[in-house]
């Protein structure tokens, strides 16, 4: 399983700078954190929105970004 999602990603990153993962069932919250994509940082939102969208659109326009939220 951890294949294939990193295999989606990476396609998603090919066309994406931002990906939203929402993990609403709670059920792949191991699979993100054993995830490693090279080039990706990993965030997780947990009521801190509006420091990521700085961040990631002010502070570091160029970089790729995987949004990970449970629930």
């Amino acid at each position: 399983m951890d294949k294939q999602i990193a295999q989606a990603l990476q396609r998603l990153f090919e066309r994406h700078r931002i990906v939203f993962w929402n993990d609403t069932n709670r059920e792949l919250r191991s699979d993100f954190d054993a995830l490693k994509l090279a080039g990706v940082e990993k965030i997780e939102l947990t009521n801190n929105e509006f420091g990521v969208k700085y961040r990631i659109l002010r502070e570091q326009p160029e970089d790729r970004f995987l949004l990970y939220r449970e629930g």
